[in-house]
């Protein structure tokens, strides 16, 4: 008898790889006028991201807010940007995949190089490279006894999206505003009717100097909305969002007569929106031929699927790091450039997330003098959640600090969290099958065998080349799995 086996092939657009890659990026000041650096706030935003064979190229600026008090002791601000273009290396990568970057600046330093102030800081890249995949596999054939399963593919694809806000808010008089930053989280994330909705929050963080010459730090909590529109958006879609702000333009005007000043505050937001989908397909996960040998080649793939996105807020407190460490007598200006990182990990107890809040501190001495230091507050809180793994954003609102007599500094805030626990899974198929030699035909009409205890009918038929159900038609009593003392009848149709 012929013996064809017969193949599929099931084609998506997948997740190949994610690449990260850090970098370093400069700028020059003019620093013979900075007597003393206070806060520098670096903003990263990406720009593109292509994909080459082994490498993806990406781009971005950095803008950088540098706040300093001169030799006069007066605060002033610089303003400065750079672009940049880097790659990073991974062999998966070809020039018919596309590829997304979340950029961020990781760590900020600077240096005194002649009249030169260079600022360093290091981006770091999260590249997450899709592109076409395909599973071939094996689902029968002629002379093919198969065994069937179903494979649960878990895909993921990303869409991307901007939009624009605008908010206007009263302060007290500012003579000026010395640096903004912002945060931002989303807290909902919904796919369906081919859009994606985004609910979430900004916080916006201000700096600026009153007209007394003291510097403090204002806050404001701003919600927003984005539809992403979304041929994808259809089913039974999970989806989950990495929002950033893309550009945010501040501009404030006063009123002496009243003491107020009035802020606007523009921005744009840009949003990654990953969806998840599961799909089953049908596959073999074993297979045999009765009248020859086959050899079976395994395939396997994986992917991790959206369970859970959980909102949640935390409290936390506690005795704050000064780095460097201050002495003597200063008292605390504003608590600028707040940020929180945590990672999720399981332990005996559950899940626990663990990380630091920090932000830059500027305090002023007796003598009218400014300095300022990195406060850094260790986090560790239980975060009701399961999953195979557990990712979270951060957002850190009212941040406030107290210096205490005896010099130690206390924090305290807010932290707003979004949680996402994924389920990874894995799935094999039969990706070939491999004709041998063929099985010499047997003379005997009659065959009687007995089974390995514990065997079930899939295992005694491919032993003994037979299809199940002729198997089962020439055993109608036989039961599985098999136990001790049965004999199995096997008839063949002598030519």
């Amino acid at each position: 008898m012929s013996i064809k086996p017969q193949y599929e092939t099931y084609r998506y657009v997948g997740e190949i790889c994610t690449v990260q890659n850090q970098s370093i990026v400069e700028c020059r000041l003019p620093g013979s006028e900075i007597s003393g650096i206070l806060a520098v706030h670096a903003h990263v935003v990406a720009e593109k991201c292509d994909c080459a064979d082994g490498e993806a190229h990406y781009s971005g600026k950095v803008f950088l807010n540098v706040v300093y008090e001169n030799g006069e002791r007066r605060v002033c601000r610089a303003e400065r940007g750079a672009e940049f273009f880097h790659k990073a290396e991974d062999g998966r990568i070809t020039p018919a995949c596309f590829a997304k970057a979340a950029l961020s600046a990781q760590n900020v330093s600077y240096r005194r190089e002649g009249s030169g102030l260079y600022v360093s800081v290091i981006v770091d890249a999260k590249i997450t490279v899709y592109g076409g995949k395909q599973m071939e596999y094996l689902i029968g054939g002629e002379g093919v006894v198969a065994k069937k399963d179903v494979a649960c593919l878990c895909k993921t694809l990303c869409v991307s999206g901007e939009t624009e806000g605008e908010d206007e808010f009263e302060t007290d008089y500012v003579g000026d505003v010395l640096l903004h930053s912002e945060s931002v989280i989303a807290h909902r994330v919904a796919a369906s009717g081919g859009e994606i909705e985004i609910e979430g929050e900004l916080n916006l963080n201000i700096c600026v100097l009153r007209s007394d010459e003291s510097v403090c730090a204002y806050e404001r909590l701003i919600p927003f909305k984005m539809q992403i529109p979304s041929d994808e958006a259809f089913g039974k879609v999970v989806a989950s969002a990495r929002v950033s702000v893309r550009s945010a333009t501040l501009t404030a005007g006063t009123d002496e007569e009243k003491g107020k000043s009035k802020i606007v505050f523009s921005y744009v937001l840009a949003a990654d929106c990953f969806l998840h989908t599961k799909d089953e397909v049908h596959v073999l996960s074993d297979a045999f031929s009765p009248y020859a040998e086959l050899t079976l080649k395994k395939a396997n793939d994986g992917g991790r699927y959206l369970t859970r996105y959980v909102k949640c807020t935390e409290r936390v407190s506690g005795v704050a790091v000064l780095s460097p460490a201050i002495e003597g007598e200063y008292s605390l200006q504003a608590a600028v450039l707040p940020k929180a990182e945590i990672l999720c990990r399981k332990t005996e107890r559950g899940v626990e997330a663990e990380g630091a809040l920090t932000a830059e501190v500027i305090l002023r001495g007796a003598d009218g003098g400014r300095r300022s230091a990195t406060l850094t507050l260790p986090i560790l809180f239980p975060v009701e959640i399961e999953g195979d793994v557990v990712e979270a954003d951060c957002m850190v609102c009212g941040l406030n600090v107290r210096r205490k007599k005896n010099g130690e500094t206390e924090a305290e805030a807010t932290l707003k969290i979004c949680l996402r626990a994924y389920e990874e899974r894995t799935w094999e198929y039969v990706s070939e099958g491999i004709l041998g030699e063929e099985y010499g035909e047997s003379d005997c009409a009659f065959s009687v065998f007995i089974p390995r205890v514990g065997e079930d009918l899939w295992q005694v038929s491919k032993r003994l080349r037979c299809a199940p159900d002729d198997l089962k038609k020439s055993n109608p009593a036989l039961e599985f799995p098999v136990k001790e003392g049965k004999r199995i009848y096997v008839y063949r149709q002598i030519k």
